[in-house]
């Protein structure tokens, strides 16, 4: 073992230790009966001091997840290529946890209270669900930013001075309905070639991401600010604002994920990748050429376009090479 891989378990190892030892001090406060709170007061308050250990083992994590990182790789038996790592998938999932209990507590939450429905169980059973996914949600944060920060990832950004290319772009594999009047807008004629797709599509890297990050950014802060009225006095006006743009934030979030479920349950590749972190190479060629250049070398000739002349005779089977919806 190396003296940089020792080190890096080290870390994990303490950061570990002394989330461990902070939760166990922060369960052993509030079950002492030294305080009192009643339970949905009690999980405030464990949430809000439990927030510095989820977020510097979420940083600890991710450093590990950099110094591991790995380049794309194609796999010998079939030739399919590596688009995510492991470690992306697996906080993926861990992320996607994190949603599953926390969204659906938080829309209880205001619209329990705005219909003025009872809850089939104790109110602050929901609390405590919210703040558990919260917390992981958190976690999975703290990784990801470090992991990008570090390791220098900006595969879903807008590189700059490329903006009008990938609205090109997101006007070609938009529904015609939509890419008109955007490329109308834009003046950009839509019986030209479009640009070619790289690692991520155009959806992607325009609406995507930048939506993802304002409503988890968004939902992130002002969660922080609500929970910090435990410990700091925060400003009656202050935690109003939080509050509501809080439900504006989740709001945000579920039509995102309708919206992902929509996108990507509609290219099963990308569904399946996010799983084996594998993509198939007739997919890749075919849906994400200029990627496929970059892998297989500058000296590559193009795969064909979409619809392009020879187009159906390469294709595999179950791949469509229409419009993107």
């Amino acid at each position: 073992m190396s003296v940089l891989t020792a080190a890096r378990w080290l870390a994990v190892l303490a950061a570990t230790a002394t989330g461990v030892a902070g939760a166990a001090a922060i369960l052993s406060q509030a079950g002492s009966g030294a305080q009192p709170w009643d339970p949905e007061l009690s999980d405030n308050f464990v949430f809000m001091k439990a927030i510095p250990f989820l977020l510097a083992l979420g940083v600890t994590l991710g450093l590990v997840r950099h110094r591991a990182a790995r380049r794309s790789e194609r796999r010998a038996s079939d030739g399919a290529i590596r688009r995510f790592s492991p470690g992306t998938v697996a906080w993926h999932w861990i992320i996607t946890i994190g949603f599953l209990l926390a969204l659906p507590t938080g829309v209880w939450q205001y619209l329990g209270g705005i219909l003025d429905v009872s809850a089939p169980v104790p109110l602050y059973l929901f609390y405590r669900v919210h703040y558990m996914g919260a917390g992981v949600i958190l976690l999975a944060l703290a990784s990801f930013v470090t992991y990008w920060w570090l390791n220098g990832e900006r595969s879903l950004l807008v590189p700059r001075g490329q903006w009008r290319r990938h609205l090109a772009g997101l006007a070609h594999e938009l529904p015609r309905r939509l890419g008109a009047p955007l490329a109308k807008r834009l003046g950009i004629d839509l019986t030209q070639t479009p640009p070619e797709t790289g690692k991520f599509t155009f959806y992607e890297k325009v609406v995507e991401f930048p939506w993802w990050s304002v409503a988890i950014g968004l939902i992130t802060v002002t969660g922080l600010v609500k929970a910090m009225r435990y410990a700091y006095p925060v400003p009656g006006p202050v935690l109003y604002w939080a509050s509501t743009l809080h439900v504006a934030a989740m709001v945000l979030l579920v039509l995102k994920v309708l919206d992902h479920l929509r996108y990507t349950l509609e290219r099963w590749p990308l569904v399946t990748a996010m799983v084996s972190t594998w993509l198939g190479e007739g997919y890749v060629r075919l849906r994400h050429p200029a990627w496929y250049r970059t892998i297989e070398g500058p000296a590559m000739r193009p795969g064909p376009r979409a619809g392009g002349a020879g187009a159906s005779e390469r294709a595999p089977a179950g791949i469509s090479l229409g419009r993107d919806q």
